[in-house]
């Protein structure tokens, strides 16, 4: 009969065979679980909060329920406003295959603010000042601009922070829906006379 390997000789085979990559064991790292370590302290001091403390944990969790409450009517509240400046069918736009010159602009304003269209007739108004500032070369009119960009774009250092502050005003009455009426309007219209910030040479 011939022997079998000895108990060493199997253990190095063995060994030799473990000792392989395939083979190491390594703990990777959970990144959940400091997560979940955490998530159980909580669970647990709210459990114990209940227990040992019923009418604080009471007030806990409506306190909880109260701020998730105003996040959602805030989001809700924010979501409204957006949609809600959006600007309307009736707002004038400056057509570049149609370009309108500014009196257009200026009678299209009077009669939305003769509909009580106050914001719109701001915006129309504005288009018109813009247009009579080009032509007196101080501004460049595109259709595409904002009024943000014709603020930036203002090089007048003397005038340029009564311009700036014009179109911030035109922000908040057409888009942040600003109270607007016939005296805000009147008072608009006092300060988009062109010479006002561009004198005619």
């Amino acid at each position: 009969m011939t022997p079998g390997p000895g108990p060493d000789s199997l253990r190095a085979v063995l060994d030799s065979v473990f000792a392989a990559p395939r083979y190491r064991w390594v703990t990777r790292p959970d990144a959940m679980a400091s997560i979940r370590h955490y998530w159980a302290l909580i669970r647990q001091w709210f459990t114990t909060l209940d227990e040992k403390h019923p009418l604080g944990y009471q007030a806990v969790v409506g306190t909880f329920l109260l701020i998730l409450v105003v996040i959602v009517v805030r989001a809700v509240w924010l979501f409204v406003r957006t949609v809600q400046a959006t600007p309307s069918a009736g707002t004038p736009i400056a057509d570049p295959a149609n370009r309108r010159d500014e009196g257009w602009y200026r009678r299209e304003a009077d009669r939305l603010a003769g509909r009580g269209q106050f914001a719109a007739a701001m915006q129309a108004d504005f288009v018109a000042l813009v247009l009579a500032l080009d032509a007196r070369r101080a501004l460049h009119f595109h259709p595409s601009k904002t009024p943000g960009e014709y603020a930036r774009e203002w090089s007048v250092a003397s005038t340029r922070d009564e311009f700036r502050e014009l179109v911030g005003r035109l922000y908040g009455y057409a888009f942040a829906r600003w109270p607007c009426g016939a005296q805000e309007y009147s008072e608009w219209r006092a300060r988009t006379a062109p010479d006002r910030y561009a004198p005619a040479r």
